[in-house]
């Protein structure tokens, strides 16, 4: 498992946000960005953030 914290998670969130926002800037509002990254970064950060449900 990942010893990534949510504020390590947010953090980059925030990182990707501002390089997909650079890329549209320079190459126009058309170019499509693929949201892989993003995507899994979101998937790790609701793990982290959600508590592990009780089987019982």
């Amino acid at each position: 498992m990942s010893d990534r914290t949510v504020a390590d998670l947010e953090c980059e969130l925030a990182v990707l946000a501002y390089v997909r926002e650079r890329i549209r800037v320079s190459e126009g509002d058309t170019f499509r960005i693929p949201t892989t990254a993003v995507d899994q970064v979101l998937d790790e950060l609701n793990s982290l953030e959600r508590p592990p449900c009780d089987p019982t």
